[in-house]
């Protein structure tokens, strides 16, 4: 009887260490996971704040210079804004497409590749 309570006493003993030791497996691949979305994150905001520097200051240049070529610099910047607007439109009437689509494939890559390639 004895030998039965030792065996229960190193299954929980075992039970235990088993436990443990795969909570800091998933706390590390947690956290490996959470700072891979944040670098991913900070990437686009600088990429995202950089492309609309150059938009907006591309912009301006498009609308001087259509103001030049049309004499009138109000009517440059209301085609310029126009075209913006457009965009605008565009991009949300096909939002699904060609905005959710891919980034819904591309950051369940980009979190999940690894254990994809470790199980191959």
């Amino acid at each position: 009887m004895e030998k039965i309570t030792e065996q229960f006493s190193q299954l929980k003993e075992l039970l235990i260490e088993y436990f443990d030791s795969n909570v800091e497996y998933y706390k590390f691949a947690g956290f490996e996971k959470l700072m891979r979305l944040v670098i991913a994150l900070t990437f686009a905001a600088v990429f995202f704040v950089l492309l609309m520097l150059a938009l907006i200051l591309l912009g301006f240049a498009a609308s001087i210079w259509l103001g030049n070529i049309l004499e009138n610099d109000v009517l440059g910047y209301l085609c310029i804004a126009f075209f913006y607007l457009l965009l605008l439109l565009f991009i949300y009437l096909f939002r699904g497409p060609f905005i959710e689509r891919p980034l819904i494939k591309y950051f369940h890559r980009f979190l999940f590749h690894d254990e994809n390639k470790k199980k191959s």
